[in-house]
């Protein structure tokens, strides 16, 4: 038989354990959401790839092997120098397509605008040398416009960017590590 006083200590236990898992678990999400900057969400990834920058570039211009990186994802077809066809796979069998121009701004650097489509959005990739030669960070940043009642229909339906870019970068690391 306990007392009174052990019960409410327990309780007073339980009580604050729960809060501090809860505030945890909420701060996590926090960080993981993207943000909102002058009316567009805005979400940075970046990834390890243990290869060396020239790797990973020639991932990039090898067209049979992005095409690997999106074929879950999407298909590509390029129109002409810059500007490349997009249709992005649709659970339901369908498909959404968009235009975007893709135009390599030096060695290493990658930028994208959606220049036709339902959802504005652009973005950039940047390899860097990772710290203490541990190969190659793909560092990325992606911006769309949407509705707060879209981004929540993304977020429930599994259209989320953020999750889109997340796994295309995994697939990317697997795909040139694998090389």
């Amino acid at each position: 038989m306990t007392s009174n006083g052990t019960r409410w200590a327990l309780a007073g236990a339980a009580t604050v354990t729960a809060v501090g898992v809860g505030r945890m678990i909420a701060r996590r999400r926090r960080r993981h959401q993207a943000e909102r900057a002058d009316g567009w969400y805005v979400v940075r990834r970046g990834i390890t790839v243990d290869r060396p920058m020239d790797a990973v570039i020639g991932f990039w211009t090898d067209r049979e092997r992005l095409d690997r990186a999106l074929a879950e994802w999407a298909t590509l077809e390029q129109l002409d120098d810059n500007r490349w066809r997009c249709v992005a796979s649709d659970p339901a069998g369908g498909g959404t397509e968009w235009r975007a121009e893709l135009t390599v701004d030096g060695p290493g650097r990658l930028s994208w605008r959606v220049t036709e489509g339902p959802v504005t959005q652009q973005g950039q990739a940047e390899l860097v040398p990772a710290p203490q030669d541990r190969g190659t960070e793909i560092r990325t940043e992606l911006r769309w416009r949407s509705s707060p009642v879209r981004r929540t229909l993304g977020l429930t339906t599994g259209h989320d960017p953020e999750v889109g870019l997340r796994d295309t970068l995994q697939r990317i690391k697997s795909l040139v590590e694998a090389a």
